[in-house]
């Protein structure tokens, strides 16, 4: 058990040394400098702590209630017992001796002269004022009492070019407010969501097709402090994506009005690496009334080396130990972390301060242990119920998402595979599964040439046609089967599947496919068309904004060409192609000049490509 936990004979001796001298124990004496700086950044105004720490007077009047909660380890909030993490709170067995000692020795103020002013905290920004304020258009009305709330609230992109984002702050502004997380989406999906959906937002845990941009976790809990991400770092934010705002809402008591606000810090400097976000999960959780050391376990091997950066793990009321830990092929096995008191009130994600090497083949399990009786003061049910696996907060979880960096970037498409081949080992009569080996492994390199990337796409028309056995007529299914046909040449095939993969609801991507295939057989027209009616749901693809402008310039409509190959490079500066084909447009169009420069931005991406200097030598005149 850890020495925070309860206040052991150490602490007692500590206590016992501080007593004797309790002169020294004042407020003015060193427990303002010791709550200002553990407590205060929560038990502020306008923060979601209950009451306030800044003032004498308020140390004064919950003396007792400190006490209890520093010596129980339950404040301040840190749940993980093992494991390096940047911004780690706690205090020390000295720090709790020193509380207690103040308050058992009459909590004296001291010399009010001495006494350190409460600190300032500026206009509530941590890192001052950011350079983009979404909020949320609407106030999200929370009962007095009732069930939990999950709203996702939809935060449009601001319009202009392709941003960086450095951190993020997240600012509930209500104490109703447990936890929130923010994903990305450039689907359009959670804006139909929002639609049809007659409150704020849209409702429940699952957040649609938004993802973690670029493999970042963002999330807010109460007194999370906020860090900029550092050079390289960045995540990607593109004009007509769409910010979703989870948040997590309790009744108080008392009727809530929620309006959440997020601040965005950019930075010029683009990221040099994109992580990915892999999500270890059980859903074979169902746990019998009554039963108190319930396991959920789930493991994967990482088929590349990899760095882990961070570590977010999730689970609900009735969890009350974590453990992780990885196992390198030719190594010791490596505790990534500990939680030995698990508290739902309190989840956060862990950044490891080192990050950690994990050698290609290394596998990454975990273990959560879940306390479903009476004894279980985090028990949501009296008496106990049998609880399963599901999304409610009275349900039950199991997830661990972990941040990685794969040490050769074209090697990051693995761990998706990895994922994916996971979850073939433990649900191989899901169709879900095989759909999302399809998806996995077309893009996987080509070690072997081309060889290898027919196999690649034999391999993703054998998943599809896995699922369609399974689940006949499945859209997305359809959809990757068309795809790989597609790729191996089989086209008519393959436009019969896609078209009747787009019947399905949500299955525009169908559509990005269908129009390149048709654009290649010639068929100009249906493919602006289809490209068009895409371009709806996936108004910032910049291979799509390149597609429908070669369709375009092809069909001889080169003004409107130029108009979305600009957009194309707005989106994605570094693409090649779009500003290759831009360079061509102007010059057809006759304006000579601004085709150099696109062109010559093209060059620069690509130093010494032959159609490059091919096409700026076509324009003549220099």
């Amino acid at each position: 058990m850890s020495c925070r936990r309860t206040l052991g004979l150490g602490a007692l001796s500590l206590l016992a040394a501080c007593q004797a001298e309790a002169e020294v124990e004042t407020w003015s004496g060193g427990i303002a400098e010791l709550v200002h700086r553990h407590c205060s950044t929560c038990h502020r105004p306008g923060q979601p702590a209950p009451f306030s720490l800044l003032t004498y007077e308020d140390a004064w009047r919950k003396r007792r209630q400190i006490v209890r909660v520093t010596s129980s380890g339950y404040m301040p909030p840190w749940l993980p017992v093992h494991g390096d993490f940047v911004g780690a709170r706690g205090l020390s067995d000295l720090e709790v001796a020193r509380l207690a000692a103040w308050v058992e020795g009459g909590a004296w103020r001291g010399d009010p002269a001495e006494e350190p002013a409460p600190p300032v905290f500026g206009s509530g920004w941590q890192l001052g004022e950011p350079d983009l304020v979404l909020t949320a258009d609407d106030w999200i009305e929370v009962p007095a009492a009732g069930p939990d709330l999950f709203r996702n609230l939809v935060l449009p992109a601001p319009s202009g070019g392709l941003r960086f984002v450095d951190a993020v702050e997240i600012r509930p502004g209500n104490a109703s407010c447990h936890h929130a997380v923010l994903q990305l989406d450039g689907t359009r999906d959670a804006r139909r969501r929002d639609e049809v959906d007659p409150g704020p937002g849209f409702g429940g845990m699952e957040m649609g097709l938004s993802r973690p941009p670029d493999g970042h976790f963002l999330g807010w809990t109460p007194g999370k402090a906020v860090r900029r991400s550092g050079p390289g770092r960045a995540w990607r934010l593109w004009p007509g994506n769409d910010l979703v705002l989870q948040l997590h809402l309790t009744p108080t008591g008392k009727p809530e009005r929620v309006r959440p606000v997020v601040g965005l810090y950019l930075t010029e400097v683009p990221p040099d690496e994109t992580p990915f976000a892999l999500v270890m999960r059980s859903e074979r959780i169902d746990i019998p009334a009554g039963a108190a050391d319930f396991k959920a376990e789930d493991h994967v091997v990482l088929p590349v080396a990899t760095e882990l950066r961070a570590v977010y793990p999730h689970a609900h009321y009735l969890c009350t130990h974590m453990v992780s830990w990885a196992t390198p092929p030719d190594g010791e096995r490596l505790t990534l972390f500990e939680i030995d008191r698990w508290d739902f009130d309190w989840q956060d994600d862990y950044h490891f301060r080192t990050p950690v090497r994990l050698p290609a083949g290394t596998r990454v399990e975990f273990e959560y242990t879940y306390d479903n009786s009476a004894a279980n003061p985090h028990n949501p049910s009296s008496p106990p119920r049998r609880v399963g696996y599901g999304l409610e907060s009275t349900d039950e979880m199991a997830t661990l998402s972990l941040t990685l960096v794969a040490d050769q970037p074209d090697e990051r498409p693995f761990l998706p595979w990895a994922m994916a081949r996971r979850d073939e080992e433990r649900n191989p009569n899901d169709p879900g599964t095989w759909v999302n080996l399809a998806v996995a492994v077309r893009p996987l390199p080509a070690p072997r040439g081309e060889e290898f990337a027919g196999l690649a796409r034999g391999l993703a028309a054998e998943y599809a046609s896995r699922a369609l056995a399974l689940s006949p007529g499945r859209p997305d299914a359809l959809r990757e089967l068309g795809i790989s046909l597609l790729e191996l040449g089989h086209g008519e095939r393959a436009e019969a599947l896609l078209r009747q993969a787009l019947e399905g609801d949500g299955e525009e991507i169908a559509r990005l496919h269908l129009g390149e295939y048709l654009a290649r057989s010639g068929r100009t027209g249906e493919a602006i068309e289809e490209f068009e009616r895409a371009l709806q749901t996936f108004p910032n693809h910049a291979t799509l904004r390149n597609n429908l402008a070669t369709a375009l310039f092809i069909d001889d409509r080169l003004g409107d060409a130029v108009g979305h190959y600009r957009v194309a490079v707005r989106l994605d500066p570094g693409y090649f192609n779009a500003w290759f084909n831009l360079g061509r447009a102007l010059g057809a169009l006759g304006r000579l000049e601004e085709a150099r420069a696109a062109l010559s931005t093209a060059g620069v991406l690509r130093p010494g490509s032959a159609e490059v200097i091919g096409a700026i030598n076509a324009l003549g005149g220099g």
